[in-house]
């Protein structure tokens, strides 16, 4: 049976990402120096394209993107990880302490509640043995995966920097090089459709992920708790997890400032709807082009991936679902209503 140009395309296509998530599956390591390689220079090539349309060198353009991002990153490193680890290890002391000692009963406001203070007995008992179970595991992982991290960050650097470089060149090839050329109109509009959703998904998630860090750390700085900067870098980590991750980012925080006082846990809550209430806005004003996805398929692809190629997982399905839903329109819509 002969297969037409298009379908070719679909299939290779298919088989592509099949490999990509194999590579994750079966070789993490390398997974993960490729999606952070292409995460950072896509999302540096908005800077790359305002400096070129300046200078009109894209060398110079792509350099000064690259020495400007990682330069960046080398002062918020140098100044945070100190910082970071010092209140680490502090934040792991209170929540054993928080969980096994229960040191949340001693609150003064829990004595005008008495239903509520029982109720909450009720559900640290029956949850912390699997917490310090899940703590303990995953410090253990922590301090035998640094060497592999390390590894991950030098080679993504690297791989970034490449990237970077060779992004432009690439576009304009990858259609014909990695296709039938017979082909080429509906993979080149599949490629083009594709990158322009994952872009803009990138930069509005990164911009949302840091507002919503920041404006964390700066309240829980002036409310005085302690783990701001901890707990900033947790929440804009977090928020590279759609929907999900705004529950991973409340654990820690909602934990701090209960132990806090009463008022600062109640502005921690009002805080947290104005500052998300804004970061969506900012997400959606940054992704006018992204594929629409419902909600409950993003809930699912993150447990999905999560569960296939671990924890970066949670960081790529949302993407990987723009792809999907991209070629279920452009390769197979079209398929089903002509066949």
């Amino acid at each position: 049976m002969k297969i037409d140009s298009e379908r070719k395309a679909a299939l290779l296509v298919f088989l592509y990402l099949t490999l990509f998530l194999l590579t994750g599956r079966y070789l993490p390591r390398v997974f993960d120096v490729i999606v952070v390689s292409l995460f950072v220079a896509v999302m540096l090539e908005p800077v790359a394209n305002w400096f070129y349309s300046k200078t009109k060198r894209r060398v110079l353009s792509v350099t000064l993107s690259l020495v400007i991002f990682y330069g960046f990153l080398a002062l918020i490193v140098g100044f945070l990880v100190p910082v970071i680890y010092t209140e680490g290890k502090y934040f792991i002391s209170f929540v054993q302490k928080f969980f096994s000692n229960q040191e949340w009963q001693t609150l003064s406001y829990f004595k005008n509640y008495p239903d509520l203070k029982t109720f909450l007995e009720n559900v640290m008992n029956s949850v912390t043995p699997t917490l310090k179970k899940w703590l303990s595991d995953e410090i253990t992982h922590m301090a035998v995966s640094t060497p592999s991290v390390l590894m991950v960050i030098f080679f993504s650097i690297v791989g970034s920097i490449y990237v970077a470089y060779g992004l432009r060149s690439f576009k304009k090839v990858a259609a014909t090089a990695f296709f039938p050329m017979s082909s080429f109109k509906k993979v080149d509009l599949f490629l083009r459709i594709s990158y322009k959703h994952m872009q803009s998904y990138i930069v509005g998630v990164t911009i949302a992920a840091l507002f919503t860090a920041i404006s964390m750390g700066v309240f829980l700085t002036f409310a005085g708790v302690k783990y701001s900067l901890l707990l900033g870098t947790w929440a804009f980590i977090t928020n590279y997890i759609p929907i999900v991750g705004v529950f991973l980012e409340i654990i820690p925080i909602a934990l701090s400032t209960l132990m806090k006082s009463p008022i600062v846990f109640v502005w921690y809550w009002i805080v947290l709807i104005i500052v998300h209430s804004a970061a969506f806005v900012i997400f959606v004003k940054a992704v006018q082009s992204q594929s629409k996805l419902n909600p409950f398929w993003m809930i699912v692809a993150i447990l999905v991936f999560t569960q296939l190629i671990g924890a970066i997982g949670a960081f790529v399905a949302v993407p990987l679902m723009i792809l999907l839903k991209d070629y279920w329109d452009i390769f197979i819509v079209p398929y089903l209503k002509t066949s």
